[in-house]
């Protein structure tokens, strides 16, 4: 009998050993706020001069986690596992949103502190984030702030697995004049380079 206790002992040490952290990666669920629609603007993702909310209507473009443990600088946190996650149609009631879905922080337990980001881009610029250019701070590229979240036990309620500590950014595109004016700059250069 020892032996059995013994065995199922060491079962349940070694499994809440090797149990993974997950998050609900979506800001969806974050938007009780009083912005466009009712949403919290201070959790949406805008798209140009910061006032359109990003759907899938301004592109390809998608948001992915990335996370590390503590003390991780930006350059060290690992991409999540799975495809990225698209934003919502243009049609949408709650633009500027993802739906992601359960994400699971490899190699961080139940009770752990853990940094998040999240990053978005452009598919048609490349296939992740650093091919788009995002590390270079390109256009069609942004990344949030890094934020802190803590892992909370299974059983916890759906709310506890929320990204509170996510704070929403805007998505740099050039504007149509500013593409004018530097071909026009470089139409100038040209023209003083042939005199």
């Amino acid at each position: 009998m020892k032996k059995l206790l013994l065995s199922a002992l060491l079962v349940i040490a070694t499994a809440s050993a090797f149990a993974q952290g997950t998050v609900s990666f979506q800001n969806n669920q974050l938007l009780a706020g009083s912005g466009p629609g009712g949403n919290d603007p201070t959790k949406l993702i805008y798209f140009g001069s910061g006032s359109n909310p990003l759907t899938l209507g301004n592109g390809a473009y998608v948001a992915q986690l990335w996370y590390g443990g503590p003390g991780s600088t930006e350059s060290s946190l690992t991409a999540g596992t799975g495809a990225p996650s698209n934003f919502r149609v243009a049609t949408t009631q709650t633009p500027g949103t993802w739906s992601g879905g359960t994400k699971t922080l490899a190699g961080f337990a139940e009770g752990a502190s853990v940094l998040l980001q999240v990053r978005v881009w452009d598919t048609t610029r490349g296939a992740d984030w650093a091919a788009a250019g995002g590390p270079n701070g390109a256009l069609f590229t942004g990344k949030s702030s890094i934020f802190s979240y803590t892992v909370p036990t299974s059983g916890s309620p759906p709310a506890a697995f929320l990204m509170t500590g996510f704070q929403g950014f805007t998505i740099a595109v050039p504007e149509p004049s500013t593409i004018l004016l530097g071909i026009l700059g470089a139409g100038a250069l040209l023209l003083r380079r042939r005199k």
